[in-house]
């Protein structure tokens, strides 16, 4: 099921995904009419959403990647409309943000990365335990 926010909301619904969704593995396609479909990024883990009102116009960012060498920003500059689209349970899905000039950024969010999944498995004793080793 898709979902649209409305701009009010965007701020609060992004700080809930930048939450929910840290460290996801994505997909990131940029689609415009001049291009075709382009692949930014694939398997990046999501670093978060921002949104910025400003007089001389609005701007989503969007942050994925790990450390200096596999990292990306891209700016959406004069959002009109942003939808969610769920996939399944949980929070997988796809974000559609879309601009005036009629460029839409799509972000799928595929996974939590496998550090994430292994980490949940974990002892989490055996991880107090090394912890609390002097060094």
């Amino acid at each position: 099921m898709t979902r649209e926010s409305q701009k009010s909301e965007w701020k609060i619904f992004f700080d809930g995904l930048s939450r929910d969704l840290a460290d996801w593995d994505t997909t990131v396609h940029i689609l415009n009419d001049d291009s075709g479909a382009q692949i930014l990024s694939e398997g990046l883990p999501f670093n978060g959403l921002t949104f910025n009102e400003k007089k001389d116009g609005d701007t989503i960012t969007l942050t994925v990647g790990a450390g200096i060498e596999n990292h990306q920003t891209h700016n959406v500059f004069h959002p009109t409309k942003v939808a969610f689209a769920g996939r399944g349970r949980g929070p997988a899905g796809t974000l559609d943000i879309e601009d005036a000039q009629g460029n839409t950024t799509l972000v799928t969010f595929i996974q939590p990365r496998r550090v994430l999944i292994e980490f949940a498995g974990m002892d989490l004793t055996a991880v107090q335990n090394t912890k609390k080793r002097p060094a």
